[in-house]
């Protein structure tokens, strides 16, 4: 059974961001489920440097955080369009609570064809207003599920009966044939403007996936003794490691790895004579990376 990546919005990398538009105050981990399960399916289908920051900028950027709501039901099939994958919505009225919806019969043959669901869940195991999860699997009469906001054994598997009582909304996930067969992707694409965006989401500026003055100004000097567990190191350390500099865990800390990492860049793309180790504030290396005008 191929699953998803089991990411949660609770995680420390990610969990205190901003997920949130104007006169809010909610963080991925509070309100980023959507964010999280689309997260989840993208890294699995798509490329490893997926996570939750990477498609909860996104959804900030093109509006589809809902002021004092959470994640917008027309969010699962942009957000994955925009990295080539299919995701059919299911149903436009709500299920809940409506065992005789045709739509239950329609999403179980998804699964059965062996394609994943994404379910936005109403009142009941699994939350008491509104929540995403993924659903990956079914046998036996039983769903096996990725959950954002829990690893409590009974939301990750439970029965098709209850499951679908308490469902709201449906979306389909084409899973590809290479999926299918070959499992999770290995390795993937790391796009120039998702690590801009990302950036961005980091250091609390305007998020438009294209490096400008206000990005560059907003850019923090990074080190192994200088805001080593910044949440801008998550994103340089994916940056450093789809460009074969970075051999670490992404743990969001500046290790010896990542400080390894900066000096070979330093030395063999910025032909610094006198590499330090650090990304310094609005400089040489932070223009590198984000491919902001002259070096």
């Amino acid at each position: 059974m191929i699953r998803p990546v089991d990411y949660k919005q609770t995680d420390s990398r990610w969990g205190s961001l901003p997920y949130r538009v104007p006169g809010e105050t909610g963080t991925v981990k509070s309100s980023g489920c959507g964010p999280t399960a689309m997260a989840a399916v993208l890294a699995a289908l798509v490329s490893p440097y997926i996570d939750p920051v990477t498609c909860a900028s996104w959804s900030r950027q093109h509006g589809y955080k809902v002021l004092r709501s959470g994640t917008s039901y027309s969010y699962p099939v942009a957000q994955a369009a925009a990295y080539g994958v299919s995701v059919r919505r299911l149903n436009m009225a709500n299920a809940y609570n409506r065992p005789a919806d045709a739509v239950h019969g329609q999403a179980l043959a998804e699964l059965q064809a062996g394609n994943w669901l994404v379910a936005c869940m109403g009142k009941g195991l699994w939350t008491s207003s509104g929540h995403y999860i993924v659903v990956y699997g079914y046998s036996a009469g039983k769903v096996y599920i990725c959950d954002p906001a829990s690893s409590r054994a009974d939301r990750l598997c439970n029965t098709w009966e209850l499951f679908s009582s308490q469902v709201k909304y449906y979306w389909a996930v084409e899973v590809p044939d290479r999926i299918r067969q070959g499992g999770t992707v290995k390795d993937g694409d790391y796009r120039q403007e998702d690590f801009i965006r990302e950036v961005q989401m980091c250091t609390g500026t305007a998020m438009d996936g294209k490096a400008g003055p206000a990005t560059l100004s907003g850019t923090v000097t990074v080190s192994a003794r200088k805001n080593r567990r910044h949440a801008v190191v998550l994103p340089l350390q994916k940056k450093l490691r789809k460009l074969g500099r970075y051999t670490g865990d992404l743990d969001q800390t500046a290790g010896p790895l990542f400080t390894a990492a900066v000096n070979s860049y330093q030395k063999q793309v910025c032909l610094s004579a006198n590499p330090d180790g650090e990304i310094t504030k609005g400089q040489r290396m932070w223009k590198s990376l984000l491919a902001y005008g002259e070096m």
